[in-house]
């Protein structure tokens, strides 16, 4: 087959799970012997660091409003359409285009692929509360866009979501669940493995009588990443010399969570090293024993989740949606946005070495079940049904 893949940009230094998402799947397809090419609609973000396996084409949208992107997808569609077999876009972003391009004679199917909310429902970002003509000119927009919208969008010959929790959120909106299916995030697991030579022996050995714990977490400094909450819960544990905590990543609130550990008089345990390169970012996983994610939406999966399943780390992690899911049980789950039960489960694993071992064993065994190369087959087998579908018979 020849696949399109529509997507926003390829920033490999600074951009987060989605462009290497894109990137694997892009990889992936081709690796199977198919024709890729990926289009780029806003290039000016691009930054390339190597040589890519599959044709790539830059093109330039230059609206940021809704009507202007979807347009800009429409046009590109158009405009390459007759090169593919199937057409792969980013869902949240340019699914209108894709689906004016159906309803408007397009002859190729498109496949959409969705991982986050649509920016018509809510605040996506979980801000505090918008003012009122903020959230009137929201609600408007969000009654246009299910009326108009999702009709535009059921065109659309197949839909594809990371976690079922984001699957059910589409459904709700008025999704075909004929169309749609779950595919996790790719990574590229095994080539974090084989790199940091992961095994199940080295994962023994790392755990095994260490006097001194790291606990490590990672992410843009978001207040809505909870990273306060591992500094709270941390203030709360004694015996702080048996402990490290280490918590990497740049943004708008890490000159806060820096005041609040200082002000708790944690400065001694607790280091932000900032935004780190990919190399010292694994440095990182490597050196640590416990890896944290406190906070995320509870429908969405996480690419920086699955490394560090990859890296046989024993995770925490906040229960009841799309992570624990993620996980399939490998991870210890602590009450979402509560630090105290967030530092109970620190100190617990902490101070239990079979405990750790056991759940780093069954973070690595994910391996064989998310790496990218495995979830490809599945995303191959969507894009060739949904090809054989519009052949003519």
């Amino acid at each position: 087959m020849n696949v399109i893949f529509l997507t926003s940009k390829l920033n490999f230094k600074t951009a987060g799970g989605s462009v290497m998402d894109l990137h694997l799947k892009a990889r992936g397809i081709a690796d199977l012997g198919h024709k890729v090419t990926v289009i780029t609609a806003f290039s000016r973000a691009n930054a390339l660091t190597e040589p890519l396996p599959y044709a790539h084409i830059e093109e330039k949208v230059t609206s940021r409003g809704l009507i202007g992107i979807q347009y800009g997808a429409l046009r590109i569609l158009q405009k390459y359409a007759a090169r593919a077999d199937v057409i792969y876009i980013d869902g949240q972003i340019f699914l209108y285009g894709g689906g004016m391009y159906r309803l408007f004679g397009g002859k190729v199917p498109v496949v959409a692929f969705f991982n986050t909310r649509l920016n018509a429902w809510a605040d996506t970002h979980g801000n505090t509360r918008p003012s009122v003509l903020k959230r009137i000119k929201m609600a408007v927009r969000r009654f246009i866009e299910h009326r108009i919208g999702v009709p535009i969008a059921s065109n659309i010959d197949a839909y594809i979501f990371n976690t079922p929790m984001v699957l059910k959120l589409y459904l709700d909106w008025g999704f075909q669940k004929e169309k749609s299916s779950v595919i996790e995030d790719f990574v590229d697991m095994r080539g974090i493995v084989q790199q940091n030579h992961i095994t199940k022996e080295q994962i023994k050995v790392h755990q095994r009588n260490q006097h001194v714990i790291t606990f490590f977490s990672t992410g843009r400094m978001l207040k809505e990443k909870g990273f306060e909450l591992i500094v709270r819960a941390f203030a709360t544990i004694s015996n702080k010399d048996r402990y490290r905590v280490v918590i990497t990543g740049s943004g708008p609130d890490k000159e806060r969570i820096e005041a609040l550990t200082k002000e708790l008089g944690l400065s001694d345990f607790i280091t932000f090293p900032g935004w780190v390169d990919k190399d010292t970012l694994s440095r990182y996983f490597l050196d640590s024993h416990i890896f944290i994610f406190p906070k995320w939406w509870l429908e969405y999966g996480s690419a920086l989740l699955t490394e560090a399943l990859a890296f046989g780390l024993p995770c925490i992690i906040p229960g009841g949606g799309a992570l624990e899911w993620l996980t399939e049980g490998s991870a210890a789950t602590f009450k979402p946005d509560d630090f105290e039960d967030l530092a109970t489960k620190m100190k617990r694993l902490a101070d239990d070495e079979k405990l750790r071992s056991n759940l780093a064993q069954k973070s690595l065994a994910r391996v064989e079940t998310l790496d990218y190369r495995v979830l490809c087959k599945r995303l191959e087998h969507v894009l060739e049904t949904t090809f054989q579908k519009n052949q003519p018979r």
